[in-house]
């Protein structure tokens, strides 16, 4: 069984039926936006463009969740803190020697 794609695991998350493709534009941007912040944050892109590790779909998720559509009052939502918590996570294992010769993810 194939894995999930990192738009298909968005969708489930902000319940939207992956039968549905009327946000997949605005979605596919937030993804890829997503990635290149945590290129540009240091870690690696063969991490960072991975579907199947947890730490980069979590990142994904909550960038998703905060930035997909409006507020109702057209405020800015920001990041909670528990995606920078994870981002430094990511990086930190990202770089991290390997630990009794077992390779991290």
């Amino acid at each position: 069984m194939p894995s999930e794609n990192m738009l298909q695991i968005a969708k489930k998350a902000l319940l939207i039926p992956v039968t549905e493709n009327y946000a997949d534009d605005e979605l596919s941007l937030h993804i890829a936006s997503c990635r290149q912040w945590l290129i540009a944050s240091g870690v690696p892109s063969e991490i960072a463009e991975v579907d199947d590790n947890a730490l980069v779909q979590a990142l994904i998720i909550i960038f998703v969740k905060t930035n997909f559509g409006f507020t109702s009052d057209g405020s800015v939502r920001e990041l909670p803190k528990s995606f920078e918590v994870l981002l430094r996570q990511l990086c930190l294992t990202a770089v991290a020697p390997e630990v009794d010769g077992a390779p991290h993810e």
